[in-house]
């Protein structure tokens, strides 16, 4: 069925609401790298998200933020990398911020049943992460696949190593730290009569030799097609984390809108 496209008027809105939306209040280093690889598609596909803010007059800052993915699916072989970065500037200091990097490989056992294994790096200034790297493995599996809605289940495990800066933990505390985690996930989505779709993402990773040493994350958000090849999302993400780094608080919420560009 075709879509059709919004109303210019609506369009014109969500332009507006993209460029002023505040900057993410991020206060957590997991990610949210589900929401790039929803559905298998044959052959070569690119998907990418744009939002932008910024200030003039009594002061001058900038924040752009892209995020994406590339990825080939050949048969029961899927690859693809998942990128995102932002680039934020004031009158003091520049700095390509939020940086991260995933590669990523599945193998497709059936329409229901796939395994994942990944690597991921990532860089925070404003978190002042120095360095976070990831390596796991892990089996998906679709439980639910309605007509409207679908529930995808896994779970995994991932190795984990972190570098703080010093001004990020007490004194005396450790600036490096390792853990072994569960990858546990959850992805379901309706999609409403008008086109539009929900999703809600759930990440449950504790450690698995001290469960009370928990990161969730969970993404509720509402995807709304524009054209063929462009779509707006609205979203909502709570990250929690038993066990931050000293200067940061144990619980995060951001809201965020962005229009994005696929080519399948």
């Amino acid at each position: 069925m075709k879509r059709r496209p919004l109303p210019p008027s609506l369009l014109l809105m969500a332009t507006i609401g993209i460029l002023m939306l505040p900057g993410d209040l991020t206060a957590q280093t997991i990610l949210n790298t589900e929401r790039f690889q929803l559905s298998e598609v044959e052959g070569f596909h690119l998907s990418a998200s744009f939002s932008m803010n910024g200030d003039r007059g009594n002061s001058e800052v900038l924040n752009i933020a892209s995020s994406g993915i590339v990825g080939v699916l050949a048969g029961r072989h899927w690859t693809r990398f998942i990128f995102g970065g932002k680039f934020l500037s004031n009158e003091e200091r520049s700095i390509l911020d939020n940086r991260f990097g995933q590669v990523r490989y599945s193998y497709i056992f059936s329409d229901r049943t796939q395994s994942f294994h990944f690597v991921q790096a990532q860089k925070n200034e404003t978190l002042r992460l120095r360095s976070r790297w990831l390596v796991g493995s892990g089996i998906r599996r679709t439980v639910v696949d309605g007509e409207r809605s679908s529930l995808a289940v896994g779970t995994g495990l991932m190795g984990e190593w972190e570098r703080l800066s010093d001004d990020a933990v007490g004194e005396g505390d450790p600036t490096e730290s390792e853990a072994l985690r569960m990858a546990n996930q959850a992805i379901y989505s309706f999609e409403l009569a008008s086109g539009a779709r929900i999703i809600n993402i759930l990440y449950f990773q504790p450690d698995v030799t001290d469960f009370s040493d928990l990161r969730v994350l969970n993404d509720l958000g509402l995807v709304v097609p524009i054209t063929e090849h462009v779509r707006l999302t609205l979203s909502g993400e709570w990250r929690r984390d038993t066990r931050p780094p000293s200067e940061l608080g144990k619980d995060d919420l951001t809201f965020s809108m962005s229009i994005g560009i696929d080519r399948r």
